[in-house]
């Protein structure tokens, strides 16, 4: 009797630490060596996206409404990571910047990229304090310009000149927008830019494996021209799921099918996941 209660201790503890072993696993899966991962982040209705590169370095493109982010980065930063090499904040609409303040509160983060732009928000005031508090490096980008991190590279693209103090009527139209390359693989952000900046990138280089599409795929967020001149196998939609909006529109939607490309929404498939080898690629959502 005592043998056998003793037995079935040892399996019942087996089978525990195989539970935690597992779920340890499903949220801290390591990265394969050699691979980048982008997450576009399940934030609600807003945007942001955390690359992983294949060095270690951590880049985040805006940080949606609210805190979620914090909850977000928190299942795909690898365990005890509290560095983020290049925050870049496309533009200052609070819902792909509200989430940065704390983000540069609870991070060490070496570098912000932003086009400070003449915008007035309480929000943007709060950011820009946190930042200078902070003493972190800020720069407001313009085409061209470009940081490497080992094999990956991350350019601008728009906007064609600094936009620093520029008073802007649409801001949406002052969005950072900036291709990630890593070897044959690349993904275009394209933050909230509309048509009009849209139509100013068509006949420059911009094709991409992955396009983020703007401005939650409204339909002021993509171009038939501009999505033949990238030429994406895949698309990216950031919206809240059931938004006031109506985000992603009809017309966007049905834009991409007519050209064979394969969605994914934050809204209906959370958190995805698209990880490299600078070759080929693979998606999970869900996360």
């Amino acid at each position: 009797m005592f043998r056998q209660r003793f037995n079935l201790k040892l399996i019942i503890g087996a089978l525990v630490v195989l539970a935690v072993v597992t779920s340890i696993a499903l949220f801290a899966r390591p990265q394969a060596a050699g691979d980048l991962r982008v997450y576009f982040l399940d934030v609600g209705q807003g945007d942001a996206s955390y690359i992983k590169t294949p060095g270690g370095g951590d880049i985040l493109i805006d940080g949606g409404p609210g805190n979620e982010v914090l909850n977000q980065l928190g299942k795909v930063m690898d365990l005890g990571d509290r560095e983020i090499s290049l925050v870049i904040l496309t533009h200052p609409h609070a819902d792909h910047l509200s989430g940065l303040s704390e983000v540069i509160r609870r991070y060490q983060v070496e570098e912000v990229w932003e086009t400070k732009v003449d915008y007035s928000s309480a929000t943007y005031e709060n950011w820009q304090q946190e930042i200078s508090q902070k003493n972190i490096t800020s720069y407001s980008p313009k085409e061209g310009d470009s940081k490497n991190f080992s094999e990956v590279k991350i350019t601008v693209l728009y906007p064609l000149s600094s936009l620093e103090n520029t008073k802007i009527d649409n801001p949406n139209n002052a969005s950072i927008v900036n291709r990630l390359d890593f070897k044959k693989f690349s993904v275009l952000f394209t933050g909230d830019a509309e048509i009009e900046v849209q139509k100013k990138l068509i006949d420059k280089d911009i094709f991409a494996t992955v396009l983020k599409v703007a401005h939650h795929g409204s339909k002021n967020g993509l171009s038939e021209d501009f999505l033949k001149a990238v030429r994406p196998a895949i698309a990216v939609i950031s919206a809240g799921k059931d938004n006031k909006y109506g985000h992603p529109a009809a017309s966007t939607i049905n834009l991409l099918k007519q050209y064979a490309v394969r969605i994914f929404r934050t809204d209906q498939d959370g958190t995805i996941e698209i990880s490299s080898d600078g070759e080929g690629y693979t998606v999970i959502k869900g996360l």
